[in-house]
């Protein structure tokens, strides 16, 4: 899918991830808002009001969304280094919406396309990374602690390096 690049402050306000990241946001617009029309930050709220622009059920569930979408970041002074901290990326960026008991299987297959892009490529020596919820540092993450202890049981099994 494809979303547009710029977004009402309202959504993301709606969403949490104008608290969390706000002043993080380009705005481009001064229009009747406080704080102004920012150029998109992130594609979550966008996903998921592509979600609920219907009814849906229990048994639709898995969706998957999925989007090379670009993203703006008003990044503040240090912030900036490398590739980790630009102003404006495009990322491969992806949803699902499941049900609590397809969590555990869903996130499977995510790794599982990782790991064939990776082969795809030839990629033989990586390092991976997660990010779940830091229980000392709550105000940051959006969700529940229930569902982040969910993911930190073990899901995946260590790969062998190839010799």
């Amino acid at each position: 899918m494809i979303t547009p690049h710029i977004g009402q402050k309202e959504l993301y306000v709606t969403s949490g991830h104008w608290e969390k990241y706000g002043k993080d946001s380009f705005k481009l617009f001064r229009h009747r808002q406080k704080g102004g029309i920012p150029a998109k930050p992130m594609n979550c709220p966008h996903h998921c009001e592509i979600y609920k622009s219907k009814p849906r059920s229990y048994k639709d569930l898995p969706i998957r969304f999925a989007e090379f979408g670009t993203v703006y970041r008003y990044e503040q002074s240090g912030e900036l280094h490398g590739l980790t901290r630009v102003r404006g990326f495009t990322q491969d960026d992806a949803h699902l919406f499941c049900r609590p008991d397809q969590l555990k299987d869903e996130f499977k297959k995510v790794i599982d396309i990782v790991f064939t892009v990776f082969k795809a490529f030839d990629f033989q020596e990586f390092t991976t990374q997660i990010s779940l919820r830091d229980p000392e540092n709550k105000e940051k993450y959006i969700g529940s602690d229930e569902t982040g202890l969910k993911l930190r049981k073990p899901l995946l099994r260590p790969r062998k390096k190839r010799a």
